[in-house]
């Protein structure tokens, strides 16, 4: 069970809170003298206009692996390194299948420059403007998705160049890096039904690439035929090579623990941008034939009902659900989906209360036992009810947020009774199994 530990709903909530927390910091923290750039000379329209071209032809220059160009881009005094990074970067960006990719200035309270840094570079202007790396998969992305880059850019008589895009973290600012900043990425296109997946990664990775790429199409089958056809039948999977490519493709939401993540970016107007099914360095030896399947179909059952998953929905319904979908027809046994459960029950009697949503990220026991329980729940109500009063009361949960009142109408509404009945049939019912009853 420690390998299906993410929601997306995890790293939606905390790309939010963080969001909020940076714009108040940036726009509320006094301005100390020795945090800000040197008075400048032109003024925010032209700075911008500027830099604006300067992003262009750093994404064309990229685009077309042109190392001349991208060498004229980059400031005299910029980073050790940088440049050969932005080559590295080209290189690996070649023959991709990217049907959008660019960097653009995007709103948001400015980011001070370190004093230190401005005064170093000597230049006519320094600015750190909010930018973000826009991009989508050909085909499999339904829409394009933007990453943060903590950019530093300067002026010296009328041309901007780049300085730097490394991370500003007392300023709360860090750049994204994609797959291509890891070294040559590989690619596998995926027919799942009527639409194209994409696996992505590294040569080093290539056998579990081949695995996942192999084991999609009738994953996606499954979580279709479990949780209906209201979404897109495809995905895109990552497949890291390092602990610090797992984090920033995961948006530094995740933990080295697990296996796979699942993000995603808010929901706008009903369109779902920037899944991504993120796996470990650890996942090709920490995941077998059997735990890769459910592991995937888990991840997948969290991308199919984004949409319609609100963002302060309940882990225990969210996980469960997407357990229950990960482990349906594996045939395995309660006491082999949920050992540490079973353990407890059959020693202290059944569950009385359902997971507290800090109890999944708890790790442990209380970690195993919270995403077990959750499953359990998802298993009782599709024993006793149906797989799909089951998706009902999913989507009634998930619609979030609850409380006890909402709680106990959403199990009346869809079951016939409230929390206390429903609390004890759960509890009866996974007594029953954790003892082998039928």
């Amino acid at each position: 069970m420690a390998l299906l530990r993410r929601s997306p709903l995890l790293t939606v909530r905390a790309l939010a809170a963080l969001g909020l927390v940076l714009s108040l910091l940036v726009a509320c923290s006094p301005s100390a003298p020795d945090e800000q750039t040197p008075t400048t000379t032109a003024g925010p329209d032209a700075r911008t206009v500027g830099v604006t071209a300067l992003l262009d032809s750093w994404t064309a220059a990229l685009r077309s692996d042109d190392e001349a160009a991208l060498r004229e881009l980059i400031d005299s005094d910029a980073d050790p390194g940088l440049a050969d990074r932005e080559i590295a970067r080209a290189q690996a960006l070649r023959g991709l299948p990217l049907s959008d990719f660019g960097y653009e200035i995007t709103p948001g309270p400015e980011t001070p420059v370190p004093v230190d840094r401005a005064d170093a570079l000597a230049a006519t202007e320094v600015w750190a403007p909010n930018v973000a790396l826009r991009y989508a998969w050909a085909d499999a992305d339904i829409g394009s998705t933007s990453r943060d880059i903590a950019l530093v850019v300067a002026r010296r008589g009328d041309t901007w160049r780049l300085v730097s895009d490394a991370d500003l973290p007392q300023y709360g600012r860090t750049t994204w890096r994609g797959p291509w900043d890891f070294g040559p990425v590989v690619t596998e296109r995926v027919a799942t039904g009527s639409t194209t997946s994409l696996v992505v990664g590294h040569e080093a990775q290539r056998a579990f690439i081949d695995d996942l790429a192999a084991e999609l199409p009738s994953a996606v089958a499954a979580v279709t035929e479990f949780a209906g056809l209201g979404w897109s039948r495809r995905a895109v999977l990552t497949v890291t090579g390092s602990d610090a490519e797992f984090i920033s493709a995961a948006d530094g939401f995740t933990s080295t623990d697990v296996a796979a993540s699942t993000i995603a970016d808010p929901v706008r107007g009903g369109l779902v941008t920037g899944q991504r099914i993120v796996f470990g360095p650890t996942a090709p030896d920490r995941l077998t034939d059997s735990t890769r399947r459910t592991v995937l179909r888990h991840e997948l059952t969290h991308v199919a009902m984004r949409a319609v998953t609100g963002e302060d929905a309940p882990l225990w319904m969210l996980e469960g659900f997407a357990d229950y979908s990960g482990y349906r027809g594996s045939g395995l046994s309660f006491d082999e989906i949920a050992p540490t459960l079973a353990a407890v029950v059959r020693a202290a009697g059944p569950p009385r209360v359902l997971p507290e949503d800090s109890d999944f990220a708890a790790g442990g026991s209380r970690g195993s036992i919270a995403y077990e329980s959750a499953w359990s729940v998802a298993s009782f109500v599709a024993d006793r009810f149906g797989e799909p009063v089951l998706g009902q009361l999913y989507d009634r949960f998930a619609a979030g947020p609850t409380d006890p009142t909402v709680t106990d109408s959403v199990f009346s509404a869809t079951l016939g009774f409230g929390t206390v009945d429903f609390l004890a049939q759960w509890g009866q019912w996974v007594a029953e199994q954790a003892a082998g009853q039928s």
